[in-house]
């Protein structure tokens, strides 16, 4: 009975990871389908014992705790179960981090995770250059802001495409596998996909992580840095020159930019849609001033804004200011941002203390990165693929030839 749930619970494992990029559907049932076979597995004390051994999960639970008592305190708790929901999926982190994966089951997981995004980005690549019509009657193709993508939303996707390429740049850099081209061609059509589309944080992590790359081998091996940072400003130049999107989120940043804090006294920020990022900052910070220990409650955010803001601004209507950081302080106050840092703290600490730790670091820094740009802590899709790759990258056994 055990084996058969443990090959069970590996078969589920590889389709997780096969199915995050394609369908959240998909990936809900195969989640609960995780913790049937995990509660059915047993050993609770067991699994217990080893919970209490790690850092970063008992801040997980100490931060679930805090913000279902944070419901004692403010006045406005409209979206707590919308909330207290999200954050329960941060739970599959403790159920996986409990369980024995072989090293099998995270290879195959990883590389059709690595097929799927393939598979998403050609799509979303024939559809956004009109090479094929949206099949809207056959793939779940989403469409915002004049961007369609395979799947799911432009943002999101690109987002799932830059650490693609961080996995795929990795394997290629550091291990000495046969088809290292294949490689080379999937960091390509990621690229491609990634600047013809307008998610922003997509290309932003992939900048980063190609600079990081190009920077950490410049003693290693010059080869690699010169050809990285090529890669990097081919890819840039390219976008500018051809992609009318990118071109235009390069416009748009510098608009921003100037008239944010160079002319400082501009009078419409409230009303241009290209500065609305820039109305949450100020207006959530101006906020946690008045309250900065306990915050406003949990599910506070999204009443508060919609009833005290009247700039007359539809995105004010959204329940999250787009940075995880200043939603947890606005929310639980700064016990509770200290708690939601001390898990990314200490999930760096127990990659650092692996093989190739540098390499294994950069996917909590690159989240920890996209949160200052929204709230993907509290989205289902990029969650559950954090998740799903820190358990990869905690515990695959890199051999450096295999």
């Amino acid at each position: 009975m055990k084996n058969t749930i443990e090959k069970l619970y590996s078969i589920l494992f590889i389709l997780l990871g096969l199915s995050i990029p394609l369908s959240i559907a998909a990936a809900n049932i195969l989640i609960g389908l995780i913790i049937i076979c995990w509660i059915t597995e047993g050993n609770l004390m067991e699994k217990w014992k080893k919970i209490k051994t790690s850092k970063w999960m008992i801040s997980i639970l100490f931060l679930l705790v805090f913000y279902c008592l944070g419901i004692m305190w403010g006045n406005d708790h409209k979206n707590v179960i919308w909330i207290i929901q999200r954050l329960s999926l941060l739970l599959v982190f403790i159920v996986f981090a409990t369980s024995k994966f072989n090293q099998s089951t995270l290879k195959w997981g990883t590389l059709l995770f690595i097929f799927s995004t393939l598979v998403s980005a050609i799509l979303a690549i024939l559809i956004n250059q009109k090479i094929i019509l949206p099949l809207h009657n056959y793939i779940p193709i989403i469409s915002s802001e004049n961007t369609i993508s395979a799947f799911t939303t432009y943002n999101y996707h690109n987002i799932l495409l830059a650490f693609s390429s961080l996995v795929c740049l990795f394997l290629f850099l550091e291990k000495k596998i046969q088809y290292r081209w294949i490689l080379l061609m999937c960091i390509s059509i990621y690229s491609f996909s990634i600047f013809t589309e307008s998610g922003r944080a997509g290309q932003l992590i992939f900048i980063l992580f190609l600079g990081i790359y190009s920077i950490y081998y410049f003693r290693k091996n010059i080869i690699y840095s010169i050809g990285i940072i090529g890669f990097l400003i081919v890819c840039i130049y390219s976008a500018y020159q051809f992609s009318d999107k990118f071109k235009f989120r390069i416009k748009e940043a510098k608009k921003t930019i100037q008239n944010e804090m160079i002319q400082t006294n501009s009078q419409n920020t409230d009303k241009d849609q290209n500065e609305i990022r820039i109305v949450f900052i100020k207006k959530t910070i101006n906020y946690i001033k008045k309250k900065p220990i306990l915050g406003y409650g949990t599910g506070s955010f999204g009443t508060i804004f919609k009833r005290e803001i009247n700039s007359g601004h539809k995105y004010l209507a959204h329940t999250t200011p787009h940075n995880t950081y200043l939603y947890v302080w606005f929310e639980v106050g700064i016990l509770g941002l200290i708690i939601l840092l001390s898990i990314f703290y200490f999930q760096i600490k127990s990659l650092s203390k692996l093989k190739y730790n540098f390499h294994r670091i950069l996917l909590p820094i690159g989240f920890m990165t996209i949160m200052l740009f929204d709230s993907y802590l509290f989205s289902f899709l990029l969650t559950i693929f954090y998740i799903y790759f820190f358990t990869v990258y905690n515990n695959y056994k890199v051999e450096k030839n295999s």
